[in-house]
């Protein structure tokens, strides 16, 4: 039962109390509030029901990479201000746009004049009013709300940009986090081959065979080894936290990854890379509508005699305390106003030149955006349609490179089988496969991580993560 549950519980208790046994003792009524506030307290100390999206992730599961992204869409940092922004945005644009709906005021103005009848703050003595009054025709709310719209476009296209990255940058994270375990192996292989030869060279040397020259060399292979080791588990530790803090899970719990991000991600489709992009782009759409209304209200401004154009409902309760019958012969307590208020402004002192030149200067910044928006997103699909391709030539000729260090390290180990080689050269051969195992996970990376923002740039990454939806509910 929740807290709200057992408020209500304990109210329900005391207005079902007989009244007549209220009235004899007060007895029923002050144990069923002290059973509630006893319930209520006990509720405040107790632990919360579980919530299910916590349950669901638990961080001792194994993480899925669409699970990462939609954790991530729930709870990353940057999402709750982009928003708040956006929900800000959205209520300022209904509010301009409330001006034009009718507003309806109860009131009442108790007061007393001498002499002739006169208003008290703005309205004559009644014992109580009733007005509706509506804007039919006002060019500068008109423009106002306009501009409102425009914001919340603005906002509702920042707001989906940020869903798109929240997105990208937790794949790219979970990504890394994923090869970095393949890193760290490669790098403890290098280690214990490199360690193993270090010890060879230094028995070797008590035997007179090896230098210190060459114990020097070994020892120092071997410290290269083991940092490099550590900068494996130290991007390792960071790629993590960075995951960690993206899908808001506490920043010591284990970090499970369900399986390779690459068999989630999808392959690319190379047709119309430019032209997907253009169309899915949140900032373009929003920059269009943008000069679509800040035109519109450009137009509005320039109209310096457009009339404002109110009408106007109101009953009011006279009283005869103020001596209305005496000044009017046809006097009625009962006072009924209905019409129309047409003003035409004169001259209000540069208000209308600012104006003019704030939204001529909104609607050139607008296109202008537009114009620049359009420039960058070629540049951007045309960098990533290079970087794609460069990455996958590079991670195709790493697997190349790999394979042979894989077949070099199987010769070898058949060559000092056979007594045709020594230990030395078996050593050398694993460190070289597994340098060849971190360039090519590195390749790997370099690969996913272009494909990713490729298929962000097309607005394709969320749904094909998601199953179909796209994040925060854009297009």
């Amino acid at each position: 039962m929740n807290r709200r549950s057992i408020v209500r519980w304990a109210l329900t208790v005391v207005l079902a109390a007989p009244g007549a046994l209220l009235a004899q003792t007060g007895v029923a009524a002050n144990n069923a509030v002290q059973a509630g506030v006893v319930a209520y307290n006990a509720a405040q100390a107790a632990p919360s029901s579980p919530d299910p999206a916590r349950i669901q992730s638990d961080p001792g599961e194994p993480l899925t990479l669409r699970h990462a992204v939609e954790l991530a869409l729930q709870r990353a940092p940057q999402l709750q201000a982009a928003r708040a922004a956006h929900e800000e945005g959205s209520a300022a644009a209904d509010l301009a746009a409330d001006a034009f709906h009718p507003y309806s005021s109860l009131w009442t103005s108790p007061g007393y004049t001498y002499g002739l009848p006169s208003t008290v703050a703005g309205r004559v003595p009644a014992a109580v009013g009733v007005e509706i009054r509506a804007a039919l025709y006002d060019p500068a709310r008109r423009s106002h709300a306009l501009q409102a719209q425009a914001t919340e476009s603005s906002l509702g296209a920042s707001l989906e940009s940020t869903c798109r990255s929240a997105a990208e940058l937790t794949v790219a994270a979970y990504a890394r986090a994923y090869l970095d375990g393949g890193r760290v192996d490669a790098a403890q292989r290098r280690v214990e081959a490199a360690e193993q030869s270090a010890k060879r060279v230094e028995a070797l040397y008590g035997e007179g065979r090896r230098t210190e020259l060459d114990v020097e060399r070994a020892r120092l292979n071997a410290g290269r080894a083991r940092q490099k080791l550590l900068n494996a588990q130290s991007d390792r530790d960071l790629d993590e936290l960075e995951l960690r803090r993206l899908i808001g899970w506490p920043a010591t719990a284990p970090v499970r990854l369900a399986g390779d991000p690459e068999s989630t991600v999808p392959e690319l489709r190379a047709a119309e890379n430019l032209a997907v992009a253009r169309s899915s782009d949140p900032e373009l759409r929003s920059l269009g509508r943008e000069v679509e209304l800040l035109g519109q209200s450009a137009r509005l401004e320039s109209k310096r005699w457009a009339p404002v154009i109110e009408a106007s409902a109101q009953y009011q309760r006279l009283v005869k305390f103020n001596d209305y019958d005496k000044y009017y012969l046809t006097f009625t307590p009962d006072n009924v106003a209905v019409g129309v208020s047409v003003a035409l402004p004169l001259w209000t002192g540069g208000r209308f030149d600012d104006g003019k030149r704030q939204a001529r200067a909104r609607l050139d910044k607008a296109e202008a955006d537009l114009a620049f928006r359009e420039s960058e997103v070629e540049m951007s699909v045309r960098r990533s349609e290079a970087a794609v391709a460069r990455t996958m030539a590079e991670q195709s000729l790493m697997r190349r490179e790999r394979g042979i260090a894989e077949q070099s390290l199987a010769a070898e180990r058949l060559l000092v089988r056979e007594g045709r080689s020594d230990l030395d050269e078996l050593d050398a051969q694993a460190i070289a496969l597994a340098d060849a195992d971190e360039d090519t996970a590195a390749a790997s990376l370099g690969a996913l991580l272009e494909r990713v923002r490729l298929l962000s740039l097309r607005g394709e990454l969320g749904p094909a993560i998601l199953g179909g939806a796209a994040p925060c509910g854009g297009r």
